[in-house]
């Protein structure tokens, strides 16, 4: 740790305060998150909106986040191979299931969407792609987290298990069965554990070494999902096993259980 500066540590931390407090906040309150005195924080501030990664509302003389991170966002997304490589197994899978696509990835100990496409039906779920959640949270994330080494899946649920419906999984018992279930399937089926009516099924994207570096769900409204689920499973395990097989990846002469 010898290598870190700490004034770039604190200025990304800075940074990161944002990512799930309010869209504007003053020196007193991120001095109080952060645990910096504010003659600090009015530093770190000052630095950060002179390479615009940081803005000021002169009428509030509050701060919020530049225009530079969506530059900086936007040319991550374009330099991720994985995005541009799925893009169009995306676009073929929207057409043929009428219901959103997402493509989602792990970052350190988070799921991340970063693709999708949305339904084209007027009455539609849909989410926000770019946002941090725990990898136990979804359909998506839970295949993810299926692939990972069981020392890794234990520091994952070490920490809280939030529920969002009534039905989501509250136990780290029951995550573990699941995450055992979606091995042993090829596939995550999930109704109504993070959002009440939607259903989503997910399965994952594997590389040439037969590591999972993505997955792929589909998420709809349950009165629309669950009448199509064999068509929507078929059509999405196809579009995985087709894309893992574009990435090298060599599947055995058994497939998952439909």
């Amino acid at each position: 740790m010898d290598q870190v500066l700490s004034s770039v540590r604190n200025g990304c931390k800075l940074l990161k305060m944002f990512l799930d407090g309010p869209p504007e906040m003053g020196v007193t309150e991120l001095s109080k998150r952060l645990q910096l005195s504010k003659g600090a924080v009015h530093k770190l501030l000052t630095t950060l909106e002179s390479e615009g990664f940081i803005r000021k509302n002169e009428k509030t003389k509050q701060y919020t986040l530049g225009y530079t991170l969506l530059e900086l966002g936007d040319k991550v997304i374009k330099n991720h191979d994985i995005v541009a490589f799925s893009t169009p197994y995306i676009q073929r899978l929207l057409a043929r299931t009428q219901e959103l696509v997402v493509l989602c990835i792990q970052d350190g100990k988070d799921a991340i969407y970063v693709s999708k496409a949305d339904s084209p039906h007027p009455i539609r779920f849909t989410l926000e792609t770019y946002r941090r959640f725990p990898m136990y949270s979804t359909s998506a994330s839970r295949v993810l987290l299926a692939y990972r080494t069981p020392e890794f899946q234990d520091e994952i649920l070490r920490e809280e298990i939030k529920g969002y419906t009534p039905h989501s999984f509250t136990s780290v018992e029951e995550i573990k069965q699941n995450l055992q279930d979606i091995r042993e399937r090829g596939y995550e089926f999930s109704s109504n554990r993070r959002n009440v009516g939607v259903t989503g099924m997910a399965a994952p994207i594997f590389d040439s070494t037969g590591e999972v570096v993505a997955s792929i769900s589909v998420i709809g409204p349950s009165d629309r999902v669950l009448p199509q689920q064999d068509v929507i499973r078929n059509e999405l395990l196809t579009t995985v096993q087709e894309m893992s097989a574009e990435l090298g990846y060599r599947y055995q002469l058994t497939r998952p259980v439909l």
